[in-house]
């Protein structure tokens, strides 16, 4: 009995306990930024799509204990709470994104609303978000009934082409009409002379893409509706297949009688050659990136694209087929990425006299020029070209800095008024104007930017250095005029998708701006190149392409580092469900070619000439004297070493004990063999083994920067290869330029991260800076060498500036958890603050350092978490004060754990 009467009592306390809290607690908000594919509303998804959404909550240290979506076919459904489509009902979770329908319950070409609500660690249920809503694709090839690929039958090698029909719809109120769309290559697309979009498809017509748009805005019920494309074909470059001339279009339009009506291509539409581009002009280089644009402005046609033209003397379009016809053999897949287009005046246009003009854009940018002509003679023709620098006349250059690409365009006058405006784009940042027949100023003249969904607004960093400010700035625009159809190499010479630059400019491009789309269709891109080529598990080097299979070694091997970076910042587990055997498959590429006497890699499999075996580093000035003589190359090790943990991690990730297992040994072996062949006499290591299995005599910075990163270096021999590491400085090019700072950063040297940064002497970005640098460059010596000037896969350095001098790391998938842990800079840095965007919401932080003390904010989101580290700065008590309460830490080598802390506003600090 007197047992009882202490249980009763105990759970009386745990009870009025819980009942405390809870009144203390109070209910999460309604659910913000919701989100169907990382897009809000968008239009064109599959029939599987996922959701995602924004936690509030008001209390400190909370977390979503659980949520439920309910989707619906109407508002008027959802509203009512008859959710039928699909009710989750309370699902005990804390994930934000990715969330997906269990089963296929969608219908093509339709649109359904949902609503999400949250429980928050209490138990407490929040109300309903507002309603959002998605507009699906077309799922089979049997959805574009009623549309077929149509084209102009021509051999221009570049093939600009005019479509349009006139439709009547019926009088009576429209409810939603929505357009998919697709062309090989380029199109823009046009309703009732308005523009709709520009899009493009440049992969491979098996894996071709299409668009969705919603047109109701720009319908007309009752009246005669014009629909226009002009499309562009030119064969195949790099980050372009050379596909097939083509041209699909479907509208559904949807009446709010429940009824519908279908337009689509096929032979009742009308064609054109736009003849404003004069065809037969010669390329521009020899990486299939265009032809030099030669316009005539006195075949515009005007008012092609308006339901009161008259198209009689048009021809009709030349039906190819419906889907499926050869090429595109298979279901077209939609692409939510979009194009993002923007006019800037010039910073400046100068006279050169005699109709001469240098225009200032002040900066690289990618896109293309819009001018205003007026007057001259008809037949007049004024030269143009762009220009990365300027020659020793001042004068735009055709050859500094050009990339090997003839960036010259020539526009032939009307004698009246008239645009030149191209349709291909370019990077450069001057222009020069030959023979113009009247003033030009900042108002007539126009460059009109280009970039995919980047939004630099969400990436915040300034710091008490000015030059660490401008490095970050440099970086992240070299991002966003990096970011076009893929990743780029560069947007002038080679506009293609190579797996090595994507890499460096993808996973910063989701640190920073909190990209997701292009990320994940890149990345899928890339594992159809192994479908199409690689049965062994290699990927394509470049992808789409115009030369088919390529390869570099390396490149695959930073492929799995790539989607363990997308991992840890969506959490989207299911990419690896799906993707994990092609995922195995490039590990055990990799370990097909372990040498059983060494336990090495030798010969890695693939590339040719100047990266047979691999390529290390590029270009090849860049990789300070590396031996690639050597048949096991220390970088290929140290990267196969981190491919196995990285697939050890995804196995564990999906529950597969014995891949883990199995993957885990494979590190194991490799770093055991790393350490026993591959370190000299002196405890550095050197570049590699020769094919009599003698070391390398040549230790460079790669070599041990990789290994001190990546955890490899046994514990005796760290101060040694961080020196050779550090005594080199900038000693390595792009492709291995990742793990430079993070060696720095794993040693905790903040002066020497600094100094990599803000050293203008030294080769890396302050210098470039110092050079009049304004996008990141293919080489630190890209200025004297003739290489990229507008390379962006060196903004790869705004990892470490997150991580290391921000100093915010995710330690878990979706930000469940991360780590704060800045470090010293010994009084350098006064100051850093900076957010850092996640699927939850924004991260922000900010800290100081004085003589006197180190302090430190932190605000984050509801569902994460932060371990949270405080840099000593020469302090050897471990008191803290934190969120106004002395508290005793627990000091680790340089710094003092704090603890871990929920969501809120958190204070840290320290006295010195």
């Amino acid at each position: 009995m007197k047992n009882l009467t202490t249980l009763l009592c105990r759970l009386l306390s745990l009870v009025l306990v819980l009942n405390v809290a809870t009144s203390y607690a109070k209910a999460p908000g309604a659910p913000s930024y919701l989100r169907t594919c990382d897009k809000v509303k968008p239009a064109g998804t599959d029939n599987k799509p996922f959701f995602g959404w924004y936690v509030n909550d008001v209390d400190n240290n909370e977390v979503q204990s659980a949520y439920q979506i309910v989707v619906a076919s109407s508002l008027q459904s959802l509203n009512s709470g008859n959710a039928d489509v699909w009710n989750s009902g309370k699902v005990p979770s804390a994930m934000q994104n990715y969330v997906e329908l269990p089963q296929r319950l969608l219908k093509p070409a339709s649109r359904y609303y949902w609503k999400v609500r949250t429980w928050d660690r209490t138990g407490i249920a929040g109300p309903y978000s507002a309603a959002s809503y998605f507009d699906t694709g077309l799922f089979t090839t049997a959805d574009w009934s009623g549309a077929k690929w149509v084209k102009r039958n021509t051999t221009d090698k570049d093939d600009y082409t005019y479509y349009r029909k006139n439709v009547k719809l019926g009088a009576k109120p429209i409810k939603r009409a929505i357009v998919y769309v697709a062309a090989c290559h380029n199109y823009e697309l046009y309703l009732n002379r308005k523009l709709v979009s520009k899009g493009s498809s440049n992969h491979y017509p098996q894996y071709a893409y299409y668009n969705a748009f919603d047109v109701t805005h720009l319908i007309k019920g009752g009246k005669a509706n014009n629909l226009a494309a002009l499309t562009h074909w030119y064969g195949g470059g790099q980050g372009r297949a050379t596909g097939s001339r083509g041209f699909i279009l479907k509208m559904v339009t949807e009446y709010a009688d429940g009824s519908k009506t279908t337009t689509g291509t096929d032979a009742t539409w009308k064609q054109k050659q736009a003849a404003y581009w004069t065809a037969g002009q010669p390329p521009r280089n020899g990486e299939g990136n265009g032809f030099v644009d030669k316009i005539d402005s006195r075949n515009i046609i005007t008012g092609w694209n308006t339901a009161a033209y008259n198209d009689a003397a048009w021809d009709a379009a030349v039906e190819i087929g419906a889907p499926p016809v050869e090429p595109w053999i298979n279901t077209l897949r939609a692409d939510l990425t979009r194009v993002i287009e923007e006019k800037i005046k010039p910073v400046s246009v100068k006279s050169l006299g005699n109709g001469k003009y240098l225009i200032d854009l002040g900066k690289i940018y990618a896109g293309m020029p819009s001018i205003n002509f007026q007057g001259g003679k008809a037949g007049d023709v004024v030269n143009i070209r762009g220009s990365y620098l300027l020659d020793d006349e001042g004068n735009a250059s055709t050859r500094r800095g050009n990339q090997s690409t003839n960036l010259a365009y020539s526009f032939t006058l009307n004698g009246k008024q008239a645009l030149f405006q191209p349709m291909v784009y370019l990077a450069y940042r001057y222009i020069q104007v030959d023979n113009s027949p009247n003033v030009l100023t900042t108002e007539n003249v126009q460059f009109i930017t280009r970039h995919f969904e980047l939004d630099p607004s969400r990436a915040q960093f300034i710091s008490s250095d000015d030059m660490l400010n401008q490095v970050w700035n440099l970086q992240l625009r070299s991002l966003v005029q990096g970011a076009q159809e893929g990743f780029v190499d560069t947007p002038t010479r080679e506009k293609g998708a190579f797996l090595g630059d994507g890499s460096y400019q993808g996973p910063p491009a989701m640190a920073t701006m909190g990209e997701r789309a292009m990320n994940h269709r890149v990345l899928l891109e890339f594992l159809d190149s192994q479908d199409q080529y690689w049965p062994d598990g290699r990927l394509n080097a470049v992808y789409p392409n115009v030369d088919g299979k390529r390869d570099i070694p390396d490149y695959t091997q930073e492929y799995l580092i790539w989607i363990w970076d997308y991992y840890l910042q969506s959490g989207n587990k299911e990419f690896l469900r799906t993707n994990y055997d092609k995922l195995k498959k490039v590990a055990d590429y990799v370990h097909t070619y372990t040498n059983p006497t060494t336990g090495l890699i030798h010969n890695l499999a693939g590339g040719g000439g100047a990266y047979k075996y691999g390529i290390i580093d590029w270009p090849q000035t860049m990789r300070y004297g590396y031996d690639m003589a050597t048949e096991s190359r220390t970088v290929i090790d140290a990267l196969a070493y981190i491919d196995y943990d990285i697939m050890a991690k995804v196995a564990a990730a999906l529950g597969n004990n014995n891949d883990q297992a199995t993957y885990t040994g494979y590190a194991s072996a490799i770093k055991q063999a790393i350490n026993a062949k591959l370190l000299n006499a002196n405890g550095v290591y050197i570049d590699g083994l020769m094919a009599d299995l003698s070391q390398s005599k040549h230790i460079s910075q790669q070599a041990n920067m990789y290994a001190y990163a990546t955890g490899i270096v046994p514990e005796q021999n760290k101060q040694a290869v961080f020196d050779a590491v550090k005594e080199r400085k900038m000693a390595s090019g792009m492709v291995t330029l990742r793990y430079l700072p993070e060696a720095i950063g794993q040693a905790n040297d903040g002066q020497h991260m600094l100094d990599l940064y803000t050293n203008p002497t030294w080769d890396g970005w302050a210098k470039t800076i110092t050079k009049g640098g304004t996008m990141t460059w293919e080489a630190w010596d890209a200025d004297v060498a003739n290489e990229s000037l507008s390379h962006p896969w060196g903004a790869i350095g705004l990892l470490a500036m997150q991580e290391y001098m921000l100093g915010l790391k995710a330690l878990k998938p979706q930000h469940e958890l991360v780590q704060v842990k800045p470090l010293d800079f010994h009084n350098r840095l006064k100051f850093v603050k900076g957010t850092f965007p996640t699927d939850k919401g924004n991260i922000i932080l900010s800290w100081n350092r004085d003589n006197k003390q180190f302090s430190m904010t932190v605000k984050m989101p509801v569902n994460v978490s932060a371990k949270v580290y405080i840099p000593k700065c020469g302090a050897t008590s471990n008191q803290l004060m934190i969120d106004g309460k002395a508290i005793t830490g627990t000091n680790e080598g340089d710094y003092t754990l704090a603890g871990t802390y929920g969501s809120g506003i958190h204070t840290f600090s320290r006295s010195l």
